[in-house]
């Protein structure tokens, strides 16, 4: 990514997240090669051996960032969700305090004491939280003129005193089919306040601010015009537009590193592996049952539950005449979880599944399993949404009421068994097979199809010894359904059998 981020001439970026899934150290390695900084304003360092924080921003991040433009002098912060903790596995010691407190300080120090004409706000939040600070921060001298906002994943946009929470509504009181047309929304202008621009670069905003000096020397915003793509793939407009020779180069480059590894055939599918976010996050997906049979298989366990936000093509991966290769396994599962096995009780499984269904199931924690049906019903108030819970111990066995007081084997994610993504049910359950110990996502998927005909040995063994290899063999034979000729490679076709299904 460094290459390619250094060609865009970005001006300032904001930390997210996920930049920390591999740890600060990296993230600061990597951060001190690109040309442009970082800031994030809300989060500070947590001192060793103390429940008090120090002024140091974490990964070398700035506090604020200051450019001049054309005669103005813009003010830049950085703003992460308070939610970060409960989805982010490898963030160091550290408070996030309240952003609408962090902003409305921040834009009074920067307009009285660096004698700045804006403020904007580049944030990593949920709309909830862009939404108190755009409100908190309206007028004045604590005013934020802008929220250019990430976390969440859809392409939308908010003007001032708009209160709508619902990402899936790209503007407060229109509906979304009056405003989209071949992946473009339209052209608004107003008082925007906050941006949203998607995810995975397909969605795209452009803002165009018209700016003025007045009689008595201070500035404002004479125009805001805003123009956003949901899919740039899907316009015209940007399928005509010829490829950047550079990026290309660039592009090119980094492929011939990365080499013939990642284009390692591995299987075909007979069936469209549903892998979009929209959908994975809230529904039963035939990718995510695919996922979650694998590892139930290959751990022997009764039940197997796998967070929606592990998954992460977001994309229908269609049957093509072409195999699947290694290129698509990192893509669906990029973040190589480590899956450990715990003893769980019914008790536990059902509070676990209410999490599943709560409101937050969009930013991940909505579960794709295996061994279980859930009804559920949407219109009930959160806690109260699981109508029924059952064991599946075969896909031609009676399901089972789950009881309360009895113990199941459930093979999970660290993340959640760590209690991320609110999963706190499970932290005080026995481990079994621990993170040291686990075979992660990824690893699994590439084990299941990486060995065909030709490059099988001759026992077809794995390297592990016997118990993995017949361990791979359970999950192989849990979620391959043939064998592609003349090549040899497996073919799976996973499909939809109502493990969940809503009501109401």
């Amino acid at each position: 990514m460094v290459p390619i981020l250094n060609h865009l001439d970005i001006d300032v970026a904001c930390y997210g997240n996920h930049d920390f899934d591999f740890g600060e150290k990296r993230l600061e390695d990597l951060s001190q090669q690109v040309k442009f900084p970082w800031v994030l304003s809300n989060v500070t360092r947590l001192q060793e051996d103390s429940d008090s924080d120090s002024e140091e921003v974490i990964a070398r991040g700035e506090r604020y960032i200051i450019r001049n433009v054309e005669g103005y002098r813009i003010g830049f912060i950085g703003l992460a969700g308070t939610d970060w903790p409960s989805n982010c596995q490898n963030l160091p010691p550290l408070r996030i305090k309240d952003p609408a407190l962090v902003a409305t300080d921040l834009a009074r120090h920067l307009r009285v004491s660096e004698e700045c004409d804006f403020v904007i706000a580049i944030t990593h939040m949920r709309l909830a939280e862009d939404l108190k600070t755009a409100n908190a921060a309206a007028d004045g001298l604590t005013k934020v003129d802008l929220i250019l906002a990430g976390h969440d994943h859809e392409v939308l946009h908010r003007f001032a005193g708009d209160t709508e929470e619902d990402t899936e509504v790209i503007r407060q009181g229109s509906r979304n089919e009056d405003l989209v047309r071949d992946g473009v929304i339209g052209e608004f202008s107003g008082d925007i306040r906050i941006v949203k621009s998607g995810t995975n670069w397909r969605g795209l905003s452009i803002v165009r601010l018209t700016a003025q000096r007045l009689p008595d020397r201070q500035a404002n915003i004479a125009s805001l015009k805003l123009k956003q793509y949901i899919d740039t793939k899907s316009s015209p407009v940007f399928g005509a537009l010829p490829a950047c020779p550079q990026i290309h180069t660039i592009s090119s480059l980094i492929q011939q590193r990365i080499g013939t590894l990642v284009q390692q055939p591995l299987l075909y599918t007979h069936s469209p592996l549903d892998g979009r976010g929209t959908v994975i996050r809230s529904s039963e997906t035939n990718l995510g049952n695919m996922l979650a049979d694998a590892c139930r298989a290959f751990y022997g366990t009764d039940i197997a539950l796998i967070n929606s936000g592990s998954i992460r093509c977001d994309r229908i991966i269609e049957p093509t005449a072409s195999p699947l290769r290694v290129k698509d396994i990192i893509e669906i599962c990029p973040f190589e979880n480590p899956l450990v096995v715990k003893r769980v009780s019914g008790r536990s499984l059902h509070a676990a599944l209410e999490t599943s269904v709560s409101d937050l199931h969009v930013d991940g924690r909505f579960m794709q399993f295996a061994g279980l049906r859930v009804l559920a019903d949407w219109s009930r108030e959160e806690g109260r949404r699981v109508l029924e819970l059952s064991l599946v111990t075969s896909p031609s066995a009676v399901p089972e009421p789950l009881v309360p007081s009895q113990m199941y084997t459930v093979v999970m994610s660290s993340f959640i068994a760590a209690g991320f993504d609110g999963y706190t049910c499970f932290l005080e359950e026995k481990t079994l097979v621990s993170e040291e110990a686990a075979v992660t996502d990824s690893g699994l998927l590439l084990q299941i199809f990486g060995h065909s005909k030709e490059d099988s040995n001759e026992d077809n063994t794995i390297a592990g010894g016997e118990a993995l290899t017949r361990d791979i063999e359970r999950a192989r034979r849990a979620i391959i359904v043939g064998t592609h000729e003349p090549d040899g490679l497996p073919v799976v076709s996973p499909s939809l059998d109502g493990r969940i299904k809503f009501v109401g």
